[in-house]
Order: structure tokens, then C-alpha cells, then sequence
């Protein structure tokens, strides 16, 4: 049975841009800019630049969020989405309330 694709192209764009490439750019480009999520309720949010949207939108993680500080621009992950970034893949820090790192374990409790 071949894989069934949603929209006119997707086949020849999945080709051409594989989401392990894209998933490993955005690993890259997170551990070589320290990338820190700060916790906020049930999600995390970080800061991004016009480069890591570009990296976060293609991966589908999280999502832009418009806030009063018009400067700033933020993506909100989901708790899953934070732990494959931290637990999995290593290349996202959560700064917590209080503004240390949290560790793994402290994120889950």
C-alpha cells in the first residue's frame, strides 16, 4: 500500500525537503543559539527571530503567539512538543516561575 498525501505536491515537497532534515536544522540552529523556553501555565513559550520560525513553522511545533510586546515575537509549544525538545532531543532549556533551568524531572512532576 503506498502512503496516501494530503495536497497536490505534498509527495514531491516531502522528497525534496524530508521533515528529518528539517527536524535536524532545527535541532542545529536550537543548541547553537541556547535556545530557553520560559514556562508559562501548561506550555512554554520562546522567543524567536524570523530564522527559527522559519525552522519551527516547516517542523510544526508549536505555534506564533501575538502579545502586547510588539518587539518580541513568541512561539508556544505544548508540553509534548517541550518534552521531545528537551528529554529527546536535547537542544531546549525551560526556565521555570522562579527563573532557574528546570531539570528534567522537575518539568514532569
Amino acid at each position: 500500500m503506498k502512503p496516501r498525501w494530503k495536497g497536490k505536491g505534498s509527495e514531491a515537497k516531502a522528497s525534496i525537503d524530508p521533515m528529518s532534515k528539517i527536524v535536524s536544522q532545527l535541532h542545529s540552529y536550537l543548541i547553537q543559539t541556547e535556545t530557553c523556553g520560559l514556562l508559562w501555565r501548561c506550555s512554554v513559550r520562546v522567543e524567536v527571530d524570523a530564522e527559527s520560525t522559519d525552522l519551527l513553522n516547516p517542523a510544526c511545533f508549536g505555534g506564533p503567539r501575538i502579545t502586547v510586546q510588539k518587539q518580541k515575537q513568541w512561539f508556544q509549544l505544548d508540553m509534548e512538543e517541550t518534552f521531545y525538545l528537551c528529554f529527546s532531543l536535547k537542544c531546549l532549556k525551560v526556565i521555570g516561575e522562579d527563573g532557574s533551568i528546570k531539570c528534567n524531572e522537575e518539568l514532569w512532576d
